[in-house]
């Protein structure tokens, strides 16, 4: 019986010896693989071939903007219609005796009033107190008074009203502090060849004509919309 324990006790440690033995067979020093660097060193990743980055760059697509809603052409149409200079025709072409008058053209008197204004440069403002592009403009009248002053530049307001205390009442109102004059006939807009309310009329020291401007533009005041011309006329150069 002694001799049969003693056989399974040999049996039973040649088996544990056998089962340890390929766990020290791995060496202590094996290194890490290549993918686990240092901590401190950056791992690059592997550089693309030129044609896999020309393949890349040839099946980029490019999308084509979408078509705009007739919302957003409509928004687009006002916009556009609202930078644009605003006038009120009263003349057409059948009851305009005259042309406007061409840059350069002699400025014709009136009422007693020389277009020279006495070596000044002279600003003539045709308008109407139910004129309603006429009436937004007058800021920048105002403006474009105050910046040169009567002794540089004379305003003159011409009026298409018909109805004279209208007219007065109007200007007191408004401090119009500058020359007003009533053409209810509409001779002087006609000598001038204005068709459109409000029509500017520049004219140089020497008495010619040096712009006209038609309408009002409510991205522009008329200070900046004749500014180059006002300063060369001013400078003599017109």
């Amino acid at each position: 019986m002694r001799t049969i324990s003693s056989l399974l006790a040999a049996a039973a440690l040649t088996l544990a010896f056998s089962g340890s033995a390929p766990a020290q067979d791995v060496p202590l020093h094996v290194s890490q693989p290549a993918a686990q660097t240092d901590a401190n060193s950056s791992v690059q990743p592997p550089a693309r071939s030129q044609s896999a980055q020309t393949t890349a760059r040839d099946n980029l697509v490019v999308m084509n903007p979408a078509p705009m809603s007739l919302g957003e052409l409509a928004r687009l149409a006002r916009a556009k219609k609202a930078s644009q200079a605003k006038s009120v025709k009263i003349f057409d072409d059948e009851n305009m005796p005259h042309a406007p008058l061409s840059s350069g053209a002699k400025a014709p008197e009136f009422a007693g009033q020389s277009s020279s204004s006495g070596g000044k440069v002279t600003l003539l403002d045709f308008w109407a107190t139910w004129c309603g592009p006429c009436r937004h403009a007058l800021p920048g009248l105002k403006q474009l008074q105050a910046v040169y002053g009567a002794d540089k530049v004379e305003v003159i307001s011409i009026s298409e009203d018909e109805d004279e205390g209208t007219w007065q009442s109007f200007v007191a109102q408004n401090q119009m502090n500058w020359t007003q004059r009533i053409d209810s006939d509409h001779q002087m807009m006609r000598q001038y060849g204005a068709s459109a309310l409000p029509t500017y009329v520049l004219i140089g020291k020497d008495g010619n004509v040096v712009q006209q401007y038609v309408g009002d533009d409510p991205g522009e005041p008329i200070l900046e919309r004749m500014g180059p011309d006002l300063k060369r006329s001013l400078d003599g150069n017109s």
